[in-house]
């Protein structure tokens, strides 16, 4: 195993348990406040500024995408954990007048997201503690340092990890070893000798394919390409084979992403038999 997949196997893991960690460890609590008591299901947008990076989403029919960097969906899983920022318990908070901000790391802070045009700046980490400091409405808070890590990662972090858009309606792949189209009839043809329960495994193998980590693209040498043909579109879905060692990597080199997906795919989703 490369160097590269073992880092991006392990970037994987920490971001997922954050998330997890986020998502089920918020209960309400009575002993301490909360940031804010906004309706989370009420935010239509995002903005995530890291150094000189942005990140931008609006919420479509219920479903996050990315309008920047890229537009393409995003995870919502992960996008509602960053949500839980919003109600985050706060263990202390101070009027901005009375905390040095160069002291937290706030006063040129690179680190800021807003939700609907509410902005919160990152600070440091106190290393006594533990806490993030974190600057909203003029006051200093000290929050858990959960959010910093999926804030400040790469944006492919936040982005879906299917390979298809929701509702993708295929109507022709072309695969390494072979083509699938519909013929005259509306039925489903391979020019490999597969039965139509074959097939029809692939055609649904593709719809609800998804990676387990999507990570920023990395170049390597190309073992293939694959070419997915959706209604109503025009040019396909192009999935350029970057790795087949450990697990396999689709890489998507227009959009700065690659997806990796577990080996097993590699018979069901680019040379079925």
């Amino acid at each position: 195993m490369s160097k590269i997949n073992i880092l991006n196997l392990v970037l994987a893991i920490i971001v997922i348990t954050l998330a997890i960690v986020i998502y089920y460890s918020e209960e309400p609590s009575t002993q301490l406040d909360r940031l804010t008591d906004l309706d989370v299901t009420s935010i239509s947008s995002i903005n995530i500024q890291h150094n000189k990076n942005l990140a931008s989403l609006i919420k479509k029919a219920k479903q996050w995408e990315f309008t920047q960097p890229i537009s393409v969906a995003a995870n919502d899983f992960r996008i509602n954990s960053l949500l839980k920022l919003l109600n985050a318990p706060v263990h202390n908070q101070y009027p901005i007048d009375e905390v040095n901000l160069a002291d937290t790391g706030l006063e040129k802070s690179a680190t800021k997201i807003s939700f609907d045009g509410q902005e919160i700046t990152f600070g440091i980490d106190n290393t006594a503690t533990g806490f993030r400091y974190i600057l909203l409405n003029n006051f200093v808070y000290t929050i858990e340092d959960v959010y910093y890590p999926l804030i400040s990662s790469n944006f492919s972090t936040l982005v879906s990890l299917s390979l298809l858009p929701n509702d993708s309606h295929i109507k022709k792949l072309i695969l390494k070893n072979q083509t699938i189209t519909k013929n005259l009839m509306g039925f489903w043809q391979s020019n490999l000798d597969m039965t139509a329960d074959n097939i029809n495994k692939v055609i649904d193998d593709w719809k609800h394919a998804q990676a387990f980590g999507v990570h920023e693209y990395i170049k390597r040498e190309k073992l293939g390409e694959v070419f997915i043909y959706l209604e109503n579109k025009q040019e396909p879905i192009t999935y350029v084979i970057a790795d087949d060692d450990p697990w396999l990597i689709l890489a998507r080199p227009e959009l700065g992403l690659e997806y990796h997906i577990n080996i097993e795919a590699y018979n069901n989703l680019i040379a079925p038999q």
